[in-house]
């Protein structure tokens, strides 16, 4: 039952669904990972808290506009958010909100890389991002799909430091990213089949069975982007789209992780 109570500087932290609709994404996620919710307090939009075994997993909040699609977002931890902010700016990253405090909960901010892939940084102050990852229902894998793969890696490695390694997979190469000794996140040549969809961080969730995962997705409007697939060793994914047309994946891993 792997938990966390902080993250290192460039480690993915957190990840939050911003729908079109708050109560039928609780709904599918309920049936689906089995959490449960608490509402946090915000000094603007409403923000719900997804649980697992009291500890939190993830959030839910609604579109600033309802126009917007339901999409899940990546934060990555930084130990000063204004400074990050400089990097980022420094290093070709495009700002779409600014540094604000989230009441006592943190300090963050939500920006683009230059390939136009989206994602925030969170500096926590008492929401220290996820408390339980790697098990059924909560964060395991972060992953960057991108059409200019070099711009991305020199952004990433300017701004938090980190270091990777490229391999080939039966999809084409394979970049996975350390801090320190430690894997944090993945990236990847966006498949052409998507060419039309912006660069974006994907978002997947352990689950005990991939099989069962999407039987219950689908029951409760989901729907199957791809998959199921297995990488040996790895294992067995499917992309899935939520009741509100929200994007993720979910593993079914072949090993236990920390």
């Amino acid at each position: 039952m792997p938990t966390r109570d902080g993250y290192p500087e460039g480690v993915p932290s957190w990840v939050d669904l911003g729908t079109t609709d708050v109560g039928a994404a609780k709904a599918f996620y309920t049936e689906l990972f089995g959490w449960e919710y608490s509402e946090a307090e915000t000094d603007s939009a409403p923000y719900t808290m997804a649980t697992k075994r009291g500890l939190s997993a993830a959030g839910i909040g609604p579109n600033p506009d309802p126009s917007m699609p339901s999409v899940w977002s990546t934060y990555f931890a930084v130990d000063n958010a204004d400074a990050t902010v400089e990097r980022i700016k420094a290093a070709g990253g495009t700002m779409i909100m600014d540094c604000f405090d989230v009441m006592d909960a943190g300090r963050m901010a939500f920006v683009s890389d230059p390939t136009g892939a989206a994602f925030g940084i969170w500096q926590a102050g008492v929401h220290k991002g996820a408390g339980v990852v790697n098990e059924h229902g909560s964060l395991n894998w972060n992953e960057l799909m991108s059409d200019d793969l070099e711009k991305a890696l020199a952004f990433y490695v300017e701004v938090f430091g980190w270091t990777h390694e490229t391999t080939e997979m039966p999809n084409g190469p394979y970049t996975v990213f350390s801090v320190g000794d430690r894997a944090v996140g993945g990236a990847m040549r966006k498949p052409e089949e998507v060419s039309g969809v912006p660069n974006y961080w994907g978002v997947y969730f352990a689950v005990d069975d991939v099989a069962a995962a999407i039987e219950t997705a689908t029951a409760n409007g989901g729907t199957i982007d791809y998959g199921p697939m297995e990488i040996p060793e790895v294992g067995i994914f499917a992309g899935l789209a939520d009741s509100t047309g929200g994007h993720f994946t979910v593993i079914q891993l072949a090993g236990e992780v920390d």
